[in-house]
């Protein structure tokens, strides 16, 4: 099916998200996906594979920026927050139920990693979604801060806590999103070839963030609300992950009641990226999953 893709922008919190849609040609209302991608990922990362994909089967994909990644605007740059990336989701599936042209009962939300966790948390308190797919979804912090390299402990603790420090006054102090050595916010084995694969040629992306997130990012934990998740939800695990154990995605799924669960081997970053062995067998999982829940 013929799809065309058009730059578009959201309001979030005072700040322009940049977007891209993927509008099919010869459907009328048709349903809506909302994407957003993960840890400190631009939606140019591998997603408009994914995004593609969705659209040649008739359904309008929404890929955005959150504020401060991409061309979207917002300051400080980069900033890898749960609670701001949370405002922007609920943001833009505001603006998208007051348009007329698509169907408002058939919208779904994807989510990869970080925005896996995202995703979940929405469905929790979002009314309206129809469907979730979250694919090696962040969901525990805290287990996920476990994989962190012990010897790096103490410099990104005392990066984070600088840079909060440096917040009160309007700076920064950043950290590598992945590196070959030294610290950095991915820092288990293989993440930064992976995570590369990911980054087109021609991006201008920074590949540093502020290092506050070091913290944080062990307090957001959406396995405590999966529970309350009731809409429909596949979710796709890696056996393999190197940053989210796989016990805790396994007890975060037999907390959600209407779930299609699928833990495959593979790595966390294989499931998005083209040129792995899983990327076909994932898009066609994802979208028998959509199609059964058109009705």
């Amino acid at each position: 099916m013929q799809y065309e893709v058009k730059p578009a922008s959201f309001l979030s919190c005072g700040e322009q998200l940049a977007a891209d849609l993927y509008w099919p040609t010869q459907v009328t209302l048709p349903p809506v996906i909302v994407m957003a991608n993960g840890f400190a990922c631009e939606r140019k990362f591998s997603l408009p594979d994914v995004a593609e994909r969705f659209a040649e089967q008739g359904f309008v994909v929404i890929l955005f920026d959150y504020r401060g990644f991409g061309e979207s605007t917002g300051r400080p740059r980069e900033l890898v927050s749960a609670k701001h990336h949370l405002q922007d989701w609920k943001n833009v599936i505001d603006q998208v139920k007051t348009w007329s042209h698509v169907n408002q009962k058939q919208l779904f939300l994807w989510g990869v990693s970080f925005s896996g966790g995202h995703v979940m948390t929405l469905a929790s308190e979002v009314h309206d979604i129809k469907a979730i797919i979250a694919l090696v979804p962040h969901v525990d912090g805290l287990a996920s801060a476990l994989r962190y390299p012990k010897k790096f402990l103490p410099q990104a603790f005392k990066l984070a806590i600088q840079d909060l420090w440096a917040a009160r006054t309007g700076q920064t102090v950043s950290v590598p999103v992945v590196a070959k050595q030294g610290i950095s916010c991915l820092a288990c084995e293989g993440c930064y070839d992976a995570f590369m694969e990911s980054v087109p040629e021609n991006s201008t992306w920074v590949g540093h963030i502020p290092a506050r997130i070091l913290l944080e990012i062990n307090t957001y934990r959406p396995t405590r609300i999966a529970k309350k998740i009731a809409c429909p939800t596949l979710l796709i695990a890696a056996h393999d992950d190197q940053l989210i154990p796989i016990a805790a995605t396994q007890k975060a799924a037999k907390k959600i009641k209407n779930i299609q669960y699928f833990e495959w081997e593979m790595t966390h970053f294989d499931v998005v990226h083209k040129q792995s062995d899983i990327f076909e067998q994932a898009i066609q999982t994802q979208l028998q999953f959509l199609k059964n829940h058109l009705i």
